[in-house]
């Protein structure tokens, strides 16, 4: 038949004699992005389709530009770029047998950013001109230019990981360039949100007309989860919570703390772990809750986080995906801009300063260590935030603070103990 003649179009008889027709890509093409399609009935139809699908194929092929957004750029033969897009197909862009990404999104994204900086510094070489000492040059040169020691460290990192898959992939055969690239690792970011930065950062959030950018705050800081987690909340995640599941005089506590009698909180599946939480919601964090889900329902949206300042098809817009994260993004550094800005003018330098170096993943941060200064066992802690018990404990060791107030709770619990005990012996 004539489809023979053309490269990845194939045919499927059904049962009734009729056929239907396909455009099935080789592996290669597969894996740089270029997905099968359905190209109907009509066979006439169903060619010309398929000659302009390969036609796509070809350009790119020839280094031309991708089709879409799903095909990697083509890279040319043994470079590093090429490398790049393989470590990407099969790692970052891999899929474990139950359908769950083999890498986080938000950790993905990381990835990406420092892959995107090995390619920019040399994709278009040939892999094989990767040495020790050029690796050297790149550290030196990331630092120079102000890149910062984590991204630098990361790019790095990233460089040793894609050349020991390089290696296991058997590509490369010579030692890893990157095993020892002489830097050390970054102290861990240990930020956490001061009670006036938060405030006004709320505040201001309020003032500018964004009350889900406030909620997100609110929300970061009272059950610590994080910033995906919180913006792909749906309403039927916020669940009244039976009695059954919590100790008698704890659920006696937030019936009491409810406006209705009824504990209720927020359902969330963490991205990390794939457990299920709910962590109750009271006070300032639960009004604030129902109000955006009233606001979400008139606008016939299930996200309970609005995106406040836009709309999509005559309703009330979402922050929704990898591009409504980018947005919420720029959104929230909009308004930690406006926050520090108002800090100034109130003569408060400090607080400028400190608001202006805030990231909205301190909050959760912040929300462990506010934990953990109340005096809250490691468990208990893991139970709200939704980490394992080992992971708070590393939290806690790498993150938390030697503030005046842990020092203070540890003093007077020894006070405490030893008032304790001298009153037992008299």
């Amino acid at each position: 038949m004539a489809i023979k003649r053309i490269p990845f179009l194939v045919e499927k008889r059904n049962k009734d004699g009729s056929s239907n027709f396909y455009w099935q890509p080789s592996k290669h093409a597969r894996d740089a992005g270029f997905q099968p399609a359905r190209l109907g009935k009509d066979e006439g139809a169903a060619m010309a389709a398929a000659l302009k699908l390969n036609a796509q194929y070809d350009a790119w092929s020839e280094g031309g530009p991708a089709p879409n957004a799903q095909v990697q750029p083509r890279q040319a033969e043994g470079t590093l770029g090429e490398a790049i897009a393989l470590y990407r197909r099969k790692v970052i862009d891999g899929r474990k047998p139950n359908g769950d990404w083999k890498i986080a999104r938000s950790t993905a994204k990381t990835y990406n950013s420092a892959l995107n900086r090995l390619d920019e510094w040399g994709g278009k070489h040939p892999v094989t001109v990767v040495s020790r000492a050029r690796v050297r040059k790149l550290r030196d040169g990331m630092i120079a230019s102000g890149v910062g020691e984590h991204a630098a460290h990361t790019t790095l990192k990233l460089g040793r990981q894609l050349f020991a898959f390089l290696i296991d992939e058997e590509i490369w055969s010579q030692p890893n360039p990157f095993v020892s690239f002489g830097m050390a690792q970054p102290p861990p970011r240990d930020v956490i949100w001061s009670p006036p930065a938060r405030e006004l950062v709320i505040a201001t959030a309020e003032a500018e007309g964004m009350a889900s950018i406030a909620l997100a705050i609110v929300l970061g800081y009272s059950i610590g989860q994080r910033e995906g987690d919180i913006l792909e909340s749906v309403i039927p995640q916020y669940v009244a919570l039976p009695e059954h599941k919590m100790q008698p005089e704890d659920y006696a506590i937030l019936a009491a703390a409810s406006p209705d009698g009824q504990p209720r909180g927020v359902r969330i599946r963490q991205n990390k772990t794939r457990v299920w939480i709910e962590v109750p919601v009271v006070g300032d964090t639960r009004i604030r809750l129902e109000t955006n889900i009233a606001r979400a329902k008139a606008n016939d949206r299930l996200q309970i986080i609005l995106d406040d300042s836009r709309e999509a098809g005559g309703r009330v817009a979402v922050y929704e995906g990898a591009a409504g994260q980018t947005r919420f993004q720029r959104d929230f550094a909009a308004i930690r801009e406006k926050a520090a800005e108002r800090a100034a003018a109130t003569g408060q330098p400090d607080l400028a300063a400190e608001i202006r170096g805030l990231e909205f993943r301190d909050l959760r941060r912040t929300c462990v260590v506010y934990l953990g200064e109340l005096g809250l066992e490691d468990h208990v802690i893991a139970a709200i935030t939704g980490h394992d018990i080992d992971e708070t404990r590393r939290i806690l060791k790498t993150y938390m603070p030697r503030t005046t107030g842990r020092a203070a709770h540890g003093i007077a619990r020894v006070t405490a103990i030893e008032a304790a005990r001298k009153e037992r012996k008299q």
